[in-house]
């Protein structure tokens, strides 16, 4: 659904074969093109991304690279938005740099491969951050290129959100089925 009154009405997208949504993304510099992350479409039986060039009037799948996987997480890299990642269900973290049209699984360090949330540092794209399942969140400083954990004090692995402070983005949150922990790393180099 999409309202333009602030949330004052809402009126159905072109999405309608679809389930669940279970992910939404925008792309900043064109705000007309957005992805959905999706759990099943009932008339060809596939789960993935969905993408619209016009502001949801019509969508097109985006799937090509992805497993068959529920989409949880999407996320658009802010300076060069034909890069975008999925977090999906099974398959772990998928990059597109062509804006949706291929997908490539970007999983080495990744030990939990069920992701739930995705977030990408506002000032240096390259970092990124993945929640998953149980395995707590991971943080990649090359692009999704290799991954490694970042569960100190986080005593929920289970993590299902994942917010970055955008002044100071060495900041991260996790929403867990515990509570909200805060995480203050030291500066890049």
């Amino acid at each position: 659904f999409k309202s333009t009154d602030g949330g004052g009405s809402w009126s159905r997208t072109g999405l309608t074969s679809i389930y669940y949504v279970l992910s939404l993304a925008i792309d900043r510099q064109t705000p007309t093109t957005l992805y959905a992350g999706t759990f099943f479409d009932r008339d060809r039986g596939v789960r993935g991304v969905y993408k619209s060039i016009d502001g949801g009037t019509s969508w097109s799948a985006a799937n090509v690279g992805l497993p068959n996987a529920r989409v949880y997480a999407l996320a658009v890299e802010p300076l060069m938005p034909s890069t975008l990642y999925a977090g999906t269900q099974g398959g772990g973290v998928f990059s597109s740099i062509d804006g949706g049209t291929t997908w490539s699984a970007i999983n080495t360090g990744l030990t939990d491969l069920f992701v739930n949330a995705l977030a990408i540092d506002p000032q240096t794209p390259s970092i990124l951050y993945a929640g998953t399942a149980g395995g707590g969140v991971f943080k990649s400083t090359d692009a999704g290129g290799t991954w490694s954990a970042l569960n100190i004090g986080l005593n929920d692995l289970s993590v299902n959100a994942l917010a970055i402070d955008p002044q100071t983005p060495t900041t991260l949150y996790a929403g867990t089925g515990t509570g909200v922990f805060a995480l203050q790393q030291a500066a890049q180099p």
